[in-house]
This record gives C-alpha cells, structure tokens and sequence, in this order.
C-alpha cells in the first residue's frame, strides 16, 4: 500500500471516529439538564456574554481572557452557543492529535483520536461552559505544529497558554527543554511573547505592575485566603484516573512512560533515537507529569484553590492520547498475525465503554439526563416563586448563583446604582460599612453562599439590617435555602 493510500484510509477511520463523537455528543447535549461544572460553566458564559458591554472583563483572569474573547459570538445565542463552542474544541482536538501522530508516523494514528474523545474527562465534560476544551483544543495545535517542525507559530501560540488557564504556565515552562534539544535557540524568546504582551497591557489598563500576579485569582486566593479550598491526598488524582482517562489510556501511558525510560539509554551512548520516541520523551511526557505532580501537590497542601477537582485534567487529554497512541505504535510494531485489527477493535470497544462507565453517564438507550441538574434548583426556584408572590421581583436580588444571572438575564458587572443584582460576596460585614440598597432581597443557599461568598447563617443572621422572611428546607440540609430582606426598620 502506498503511502497516499494509507493517508487516505487513516484519515477515512479518523474522520468516521469524529463522526460517531460528534452524534454523541449530540445525544449528550440534548438530555444534559445543566452543563458540566455548574456554576463555573454559567460565570464563564455570563463573562463572554457581557464582554462587549464591559470590555474590561476580556482582560480578566478568572474569566480567562482567551476563553472570554472567544466565546463572545458564541454567548450571544445563550449556554447552548457555549456548547457548540465547546463541541467544536472538543472534535477540532482530536483532529489535531490524528495530525501529530500522523506526521510523527505512528502506527494506525487514526487511533488518537478515540483515545482522546473517549477519555471520561473528555466525555463528562464536553457540554458545558468551561474553559479547559479551549485550553486542550489550543495545546493540540501547539503538539501538531511541534510535531510538523513548524516551531515559530508553535513558540508563539505556547506563549499564550497562561491566558487560556492558568496552569498554562506549567505547559509553557515544560515546551522549554524540547526547543533547547531541538537546539531552536533563536526561537525561545518567542515563548514569552505572548505572555510579556498580555502582561503590558494588563499592566497598562490596570495601572498594577504586578497585574501579572496581582489580578490572578489563584495567587490572590492565596494571598488573601478568603475561602479554605480544603486538601487531600496526594494520590488523590491517581485514584481518579477512572474517571479522568479511563483504565485502558491510563494502561498504555504508563506502559509509554515505561518505554521512554529506554530513551535515557539512547542519551547516554549519545546516539539520535526517532523523532517520535524524542518528542514524547523531551515534550509529552515532562508536560504531563509536572502538571500531574503540581495539582497533586496543590491538593495535598491545600494551596491556590484547587478544591480537588478532576475536571482539570481535561487540559492535558490530548498529551495522555498522544502517550497511548505511543504506546500503540510500539506494541503494533511487534508485527504479530492478525494483532493490528483484533487491537483495534477490542481497544475501540473497551474505550467506549470505560468513557460511559468512568464519566458516570447513562447509556443512550436510557431516560436519565447525561448531566444533572442543580440538586438545589427545586428550592430555589420555590424562593423565586416566594419572592415573586411578595412582589419582590422588582428589588435588587443578591445571591451566589451564576446560573441565576443567566437565567434572569441579570448584567452581574452594571454599575452599582444601576445594578439588579449582586453576589453575596460584595455584601460588606463590617458594621455600618454595609451599601446595598434598602430592601434588597438576599436569596441565600446553604451549599454556594455559605462556600463561595463565604457567607455561613450564623454570618447571615448577624448582619442587623437583614431580616429572615422565608425558609425553604431540603431532605438534605446542603441545599436548604433562605430569603432574607434587608431593611433598617424590624
């Protein structure tokens, strides 16, 4: 078979697995009740959403400026504009790791593509408003431009990975060495490009020299500790791997990160291994394990806000699919009878599987919603029908609850005397330091406010100026909810 031909055929299978995704996650979309990351999803929309009417919120750090600029043409059809976003980040990765292997000539390359799209992470995570498709979508072009030896657009894309997420700089830090054996010296300022370009105009607009460090959420988290994010243990993220990349990617990156070790040897006799085995020895592999090891260790210590969450590990999807694919190489290459198609079909099979089974989401063929909704929803909407029976609609609503603002179509960033709505973290403790607007309602839930403002009840009730109208208990307590009015007058 020439070479076109088996072009032809890889990109054939690559594309009928993008396909099957994409109808997926079509199925996904349509009996998902809520998007994946609640809250988070809903901020992330709000901010793209009213980024034209408030400029300054492209530049913002939690909002991550990329995804919010971005997104923006996407918000203006609602959440499900951010789904589609997402979907397409989501396909146009996989597409991009087939590309790298592809062009690295790895065995059966069309394989990256199901190790990437059935990852759990991958699958749970797709149909929501969050940032890390965009961020796994950007590191894919980056691992296909390496892989294609295109290193000045490479260098200049990784030098904006900081503002895509913020564990950007550990991605960014980790392409050093790569660029330093490829021996692309006049190319490595270009790593910092990107990132001294946004710094000098966050710096500018801001008038903060720091605003680099000053204006990320996750060093302020630290600075100020408004909030405890609790910690773990620091296998917390190995015992997830179910759920993050699935037992059958998980078994073949370490049996790539086993195979690597023998490229030390290569160093040592100083000979030039192949470019495939370099490029994941030198690019892949640091890049994944020194972000596994820094959110392990962020966990473990408590430090930068990192609750534990698992749903970060989507970022690095594609350098996991990549090692897999790696390993597959390796393993095809051992040219045992009839091994190639039963290998494809039992690893085809079995990701499927475990990407249903580790994301904890319902077969096809069943009724049950792919995401659930807020388990808190119900209350809350019977404090909405409260407030709105008490002719209270019209009042300033303060609260902890993006989704809120979304559904309410409430600008979150308008100015003060303007605003109809605030979140309860703006509500100011000290005493008579306190500037919300007589008769502002507060809509408060025992699971947002009394983590995220941080606003626990005995804090609530000890504010004098709002008093308790309502009280809406649930079968469990987290999701209690409370109205509360304030007034100067008992």
């Amino acid at each position: 078979m020439s070479f076109s031909k088996r072009h032809i055929k890889n990109s054939t299978a690559a594309i009928a697995v993008l396909t099957l995704s994409f109808l997926l996650l079509l199925l996904f979309w349509m009996k998902a009740d809520w998007p994946a990351g609640g809250q988070d999803s809903w901020n992330h929309y709000l901010y793209a959403r009213f980024a034209l009417k408030h400029p300054e919120l492209m530049g913002d750090q939690w909002g991550k400026p990329f995804f919010t600029i971005l997104a923006i043409p996407f918000a203006q059809f609602g959440i499900q504009g951010i789904y589609f976003m997402n979907i397409a980040c989501t396909l146009g990765s996989a597409w991009f790791c087939y590309l790298a292997a592809r062009r690295l000539g790895m065995r059966f390359p069309w394989m990256v593509t199901l190790f990437f799209l059935f990852q759990p992470i991958v699958f749970a995570n797709t149909i929501s408003g969050l940032t890390e498709p965009l961020n796994a979508f950007a590191l894919s072009v980056f691992l296909y431009l390496v892989a294609a030896q295109k290193f000045i657009p490479a260098a200049i894309l990784a030098s904006f990975f900081p503002f895509f997420r913020s564990e950007g700089f550990i991605l960014l830090g980790c392409s050093i060495p790569y660029f330093l054996v490829r021996r692309q010296f006049k190319i490595i300022p270009l790593l910092f490009s990107g990132t001294l370009l946004i710094s000098v105009l966050g710096t500018i607009s801001s008038g903060d020299i720091g605003w680099i460090l000053t204006h990320n959420p996750y060093f302020k988290q630290e600075v100020e500790k408004r909030f405890d994010p609790g910690h773990g243990d620091f296998f917390h993220y190995l015992h997830s791997q179910k759920s993050i990349s699935g037992l059958i990617v998980t078994v073949l990156a370490v049996v790539a990160l086993v195979m690597l070790i023998t490229h030390t040897v290569y160093l040592l006799r100083r000979r030039t291994p192949e470019e495939k085995s370099r490029y994941c020895y030198w690019l892949i592999a640091p890049m994944f394990l020194a972000f596994f090891i820094a959110h392990s260790w962020l966990w473990y210590s408590g430090t930068y806000g990192s609750h534990g969450l698992i749903r970060v590990f989507l970022v690095t999807s594609p350098l996991l699919a990549l090692l897999a694919q790696y390993a597959t190489d390796k393993i095809l290459a051992l040219d045992i009878k009839n091994l190639n198609r039963i290998y494809a079909v039992v690893i085809s099979v079995g990701l499927i599987y475990t990407a249903y089974k580790g994301s904890d989401t319902p077969w096809p063929w069943k009724k049950e919603a792919t995401v659930k909704s807020f388990p808190g929803e119900a209350n809350i909407n019977k404090a909405l029908k409260f407030i709105s029976d008490r002719n209270l609609a019209s009042k300033t609503l303060i609260h902890q609850l993006p989704w809120l603002n979304a559904e309410l179509s409430l600008d979150p960033w308008e100015a003060p005397e303007k605003s109809k709505t605030f979140y309860i973290w703006s509500i100011d403790k000290r005493e008579g330091k306190d500037w919300m607007p007589d008769s502002a309602v507060v809509l408060w839930d025992n699971f947002h406010a009394r983590r995220d403002a941080p606003m626990p009840l005995h804090e609530m009730r000890a504010l004098t100026e709002y008093h308790e109208l309502a009280y809406f208990p649930a079968n469990d307590s987290i999701y209690d909810v409370r109205v509360f009015i304030k007034s100067k007058r008992k």
